[in-house]
């Protein structure tokens, strides 16, 4: 079915924590950081300033922060504005907690959030053992899914195990969340999906102390308790021109923390390519639109397809950034991980067949992403797949996910200058050949 035929649902998730928003001015005047708007340390200063605003959940401070930066920015430069609402569960907790005998250990609720009463539920810790779900009948159930080394954290195969808890009978989840980083690791929600239990996030770095708590089978009290309700957030979508075909450059400005690199490339080039088309002497209109509602499962971005994305056949070209391209590699040892001056290699850019040439000379030497996989609705990930699931004929798209990815301390040394620049000029080269050549 296609999009603009779906009831798009609206939401995203915001929990506590968020830091202080920065003022929604773009802060340091241009010249201070570059002239030049593809500099990487003009990039570097639009990802220290979007880092700034503190965590990026949907509706939270930080991301209506960001909802208005890009307002700012993109006004100033000359564009029209427009504010669509992003409304969603507000999934900000106050107490995210396991307590066992004397010690008590702080997490992360993973959303949908099912709240505890305020003494919150006890019962024993018992592995989930999915060859024998009735164990944890009545009990907490315990969740660790193994990942091989370098992989990403299996978000999927733990959703899947909650849901399983769930219909087993377990009255709460605590789950040890395996990653490179040992810290919690959030995994992006159905807007529509319901657990009906209390899931508590842990990082892998306690599950030693974890496992010793499930061994001596005393009892434990799992805690979430938080506000519940809906609060909104904003997609921001930005036009100029007249006259001609359409290009779309959309990037998501929502995630579950602070998303240095996991967002913030994407943003900062979104930024500076927005003051680069108004350079540009091409026969078309621009439209450029930074999407809330990223970890409901795309929700903005189903919102801004149905309601106000450009035809098919008005648009000649959409590109969009999607998450860690342009963070750095980590490699995984013994010893924890180690910082690379090297992009990170977990990332794909797709490309349909009009638009491969020009990305294989663009991107030449860097490395994945200068051999673009071939658009394939059925392969594409993110909100990408949405671009290709309409049918627009020409269009790129990034994803991955990086080391720190969906973790609290996705931070500002998740990227540098030097690794997003040549992205940066890479992408406006095959921007230009294209409307070029129409």
């Amino acid at each position: 079915m296609n999009r603009r035929e779906l009831l798009a649902g609206a939401g995203a998730l915001a929990l506590a924590g968020c830091g202080p928003a920065s003022p929604a001015g773009d802060g340091l005047p241009v010249a201070a950081v570059s002239d030049d708007v593809f500099s990487g340390a003009r990039l570097m200063a639009d990802v220290e300033a979007y880092f700034g605003f503190g965590t990026h959940r949907t509706g939270s401070a930080g991301d209506l922060a960001t909802s208005n930066w890009f307002a700012n920015h993109w006004r100033d430069l000359g564009y029209e504005i427009e504010h669509t609402e992003v409304e969603c569960p507000n999934a900000d907790t106050t107490v995210a907690r396991l307590a066992a005998g004397g010690s008590a250990f702080d997490g992360f609720a993973q959303p949908p959030i099912a709240f505890t009463p305020d003494a919150g539920v006890k019962g024993r810790l018992v592995r989930w053992n999915s060859a024998a779900p009735a164990e944890v009948s009545g009990h907490i159930a315990y969740v660790h899914v193994a990942r091989e080394p370098g992989a990403p954290s299996p978000g999927a195969a733990y959703r899947q195990a909650f849901q399983a808890c769930a219909a087993a009978g377990a009255i709460g989840v605590v789950a040890a969340m395996s990653g490179p980083t040992g810290e919690v690791v959030a995994i992006n929600t159905p807007v529509g999906m319901t657990l009906g239990i209390p899931v508590l996030q842990l990082g892998e770095k306690l599950k030693a102390q974890l496992d010793g708590i499930a061994d001596l089978g005393s009892e434990v009290t799992l805690t979430i308790l938080g506000p519940g309700g809906t609060r909104k957030g904003k997609n921001t979508v930005a036009r100029y021109g007249a006259e001609g075909p359409w290009v779309i450059i959309s990037t998501p400005q929502s995630g579950w923390f602070t998303c240095a690199g996991e967002r913030g490339p994407g943003i900062a080039m979104s930024r500076a390519l927005s003051a680069w088309a108004m350079t540009q002497k091409l026969p078309v209109r621009w439209l450029f639109i930074a999407t809330s509602g990223h970890e409901w499962q795309d929700a903005g971005a189903h919102i801004f397809h149905k309601t106000q994305a450009p035809a098919p056949g008005e648009t000649a070209l959409w590109f969009h950034l999607g998450a860690s391209f342009g963070a750095r590699a980590h490699d995984e040892t013994p010893d924890g991980l180690v910082a690379k001056d090297t992009p990170n290699l977990v990332r794909a850019l797709m490309a349909t067949p009009d638009l491969v040439p020009h990305i294989e000379k663009a991107f030449a030497g860097q490395p994945v992403i200068e051999n673009p996989m071939p658009a394939d609705v059925s392969k594409a990930l993110g909100e990408f797949h949405l671009v290709l699931e309409e049918g627009y004929p020409s269009g790129a798209g990034f994803w991955g996910a990086n080391a720190h990815f969906h973790t609290p301390i996705d931070g500002l040394d998740n990227t540098t200058p030097a690794i997003m620049e040549p992205i940066m000029r890479a992408i406006a080269e095959v921007i230009e050949a294209k409307l070029k050549a129409i």
